[in-house]
């Protein structure tokens, strides 16, 4: 892997698009407080925060977090599915309550957003200066109106945080020793972010991805050492039971999983194939997010790992489709850079993954999920599903040259001739 440039081979924003986005983010911002106001209970609920904080105080009381549903008494709702590690990490939230409880879910989503936009431009190699800063903001605003992005902030979910914690480390120096740490919290919160650890082992960046298992063995530890039955639980087999989740078929899962099982089910030997194809697409993404990554596309590489784990995972809720706003990110860098097919890209991405768009110009439905044409539910239902897969097969024909040096850093060119 080439080192990462140092901030004067970084290019800076340039002005010309500063002052378009801070105008849209401010109206993008403005509308959508405005909507939620409107909608508070439908777009600020925070069920799941307030899930995590009844963890929390499940923590402080000494009670278990797996034995019982944390609300109600249904099997398969209202379950902890994190991590002890997690749940001690929820234990600042027990005391809020009230006001205050709302202002932390929704600042913090949206602080935590911004951070990624931050680390998320560093990758494209802009400046680190406080005009990225600046940037980063609106910008977030403009995706709270991804459907994902926009599901995450409703619920108050850990999605957006465990994306950014990889951005933040993908951003750091591949020779930095503390490189990997932020992606093993963000395993030891929640697992699956454990594939960007693939990720670090393909493209080479071996001391990262130790520093990364280690950490995450650390928080392990850290989970037997405070919640002992709740870890034995859970790493006993409680994280692998899929009836602790819900049905697979479940209209919102938005995973592989969810599809063949609205299709075909997935017992026996529809079982082996999702297996397969979840495997294959696994496969196909690290292949891919290599060529990306000896190109310089750290972003893209991240992007694309983040929508193979979300598909290939037994459940995907649509607010854990958070990475499609990276997508949009690097669409948008490409449409920006003077690129038509960037353009398309960005347009139709965007139609896709909107939420609460389509009503502001006459349709019905908040998202493309909702559509529910006669015998065409299934194109609709899986849309990101199709969109990711139209994706990788865009990266492999748009990518699938040597780059040229000569475009790289300077830093970077010289490295890659070493």
């Amino acid at each position: 892997m080439a080192p990462a440039p140092r901030d004067s081979a970084r290019r800076p924003i340039p002005w010309i698009a500063v002052w378009p986005v801070l105008v849209l983010g401010a109206v993008a911002g403005f509308w959508y407080v405005r909507e939620v106001l409107a909608q508070l209970p439908a777009l600020l609920h925070l069920l799941d925060l307030g899930v995590y904080r009844i963890a929390g105080e499940r923590v402080l009381d000494g009670v278990s977090v797996y034995d019982t549903p944390l609300l109600g008494n249904i099997r398969g709702q209202w379950e902890f599915v994190y991590t002890p590690f997690a749940a001690l990490l929820f234990v600042p939230l027990a005391p809020l309550k009230g006001e205050l409880f709302t202002w932390v879910g929704a600042l913090g989503d949206y602080a935590m957003l911004a951070a990624g936009v931050w680390a998320a431009l560093s990758l494209l190699r802009f400046r680190r200066d406080v005009r990225l800063v600046l940037f980063s903001l609106p910008v977030a605003a403009l995706l709270m109106w991804c459907e994902p992005v926009r599901e995450t902030m409703a619920f108050g979910q850990v999605n957006i945080l465990l994306m950014t914690l990889v951005l933040l480390d993908l951003a750091l120096p591949d020779s930095s020793k503390v490189k990997g740490v932020l992606i093993g919290i963000a395993a030891g919160i929640k697992l699956t972010p454990a594939f960007f650890v693939l990720y670090l082992l393909v493209t080479r960046r071996y001391r990262a991805a130790i520093v990364a298992m280690g950490t995450f063995v650390v928080t392990v530890a850290v989970g037997f050492a405070f919640l002992w039955h709740d870890s034995v639980t859970f790493w006993s087999g409680a994280f692998m039971d899929p009836t602790r989740v819900g049905v697979p078929e479940n209209p919102s899962n938005e995973s592989l999983r969810g599809f063949f099982a609205r299709a075909t089910g997935v017992t026996g030997g529809m079982q082996i194939v999702w297996l397969l194809v979840a495997a294959a697409t696994a496969v196909v993404c690290l292949l891919l997010a290599r060529r990306l990554a000896a190109r310089g596309e750290e972003l893209v590489a991240a992007t694309l790992c983040g929508l193979a784990t979300t598909a290939v995972s037994p459940y995907s809720w649509v607010h854990h489709w958070v990475w499609l706003a990276m997508l949009l990110i690097c669409l948008g860098n490409l449409a920006f850079r003077g690129s038509v097919l960037g353009w398309i890209g960005l347009v139709g991405a965007a139609l896709i993954t909107s939420g609460g768009v389509l009503p502001l110009i006459g349709f019905e439905a908040d998202t493309v999920l909702a559509f529910k044409p006669a015998g065409l539910e299934w194109l609709f239902q899986n849309a990101y599903i199709w969109l990711t897969f139209a994706v990788f097969l865009a990266v492999a024909l748009y990518y699938r040259s040597p780059k040229n040096p000569a475009a790289l850093p300077a830093e970077t060119a010289s490295a890659s001739s070493r």
